[in-house]
Parts: structure tokens; C-alpha cells; sequence
């Protein structure tokens, strides 16, 4: 097991998080795994992934397509550059994560 982990600006690493979800929704981190696997053992786990690697290769946007004003790319939210987009203050959740975003939309308005 590495003690630290590669600082390279050529290259990034998928790191995968195991949150278990107690009875009271309260989340516990289990591990964290270095290089995943990335194979897929049903069709939704297929679709995430799928998802996942779309996604991340959009935000490193190699075909030079994003303007750079963007808020959410796919499932991301961007934080890099301000505050992370939030929720209508009327919602009765406080944040995107695990909510429906729009990344079809997304990814189809960047094909074009």
C-alpha cells in the first residue's frame, strides 16, 4: 500500500470511494482504492461507469470545446472557480450530489 500519493501534472489518477449508509443516512467512509476496477457486472453498473469515464473525460476537454464558464460538466459540479451551484433555497436538499443532473443535455449541446 502507497503511503503517499504521486503529485504528477501530467496524468491523473480514478481513485474509488466505498461509502456504506447507515439506518440513519449517515455515511461511512470503508475505503479507498487506487486504480478501481472498472468492469462492469450489470447493466446500471455499466451505465455509472459508462457515465463516470464520459464525464471526466468531457471535463478534460482535450477537443478544446468548453468556454470555461461552466458550472456543472456531466455529474460534475465545479468548484474550481467559485462557489459549487446550489439548489433552489425552496428544495428540500442542500446539494446536487446524488441528484438527477442534466449531463445528457450536456453532452449532447457539446457534440453539436
Amino acid at each position: 500500500m502507497a503511503k503517499t500519493i504521486i503529485n504528477d501534472k501530467h496524468c491523473f489518477e480514478l481513485y474509488g470511494f466505498d461509502v456504506l449508509f447507515d439506518d440513519q443516512l449517515k455515511p461511512w467512509l470503508i475505503e479507498i482504492n487506487s486504480s478501481p476496477s472498472m468492469t462492469a457486472n450489470t447493466p446500471q453498473d455499466y451505465d455509472g461507469k459508462l457515465g463516470l469515464l464520459e464525464d471526466t473525460f468531457t471535463a478534460l476537454d482535450q477537443e478544446k470545446i468548453l468556454k470555461g464558464d461552466e458550472d456543472q460538466i456531466g455529474g460534475f459540479d465545479l468548484i474550481v472557480r467559485g462557489n459549487p451551484m446550489r439548489p433552489d433555497p425552496k428544495a428540500s436538499y442542500s446539494t446536487f450530489l446524488g441528484c438527477n443532473n442534466n449531463r445528457q443535455k450536456q453532452l449532447k449541446k457539446l457534440a453539436k
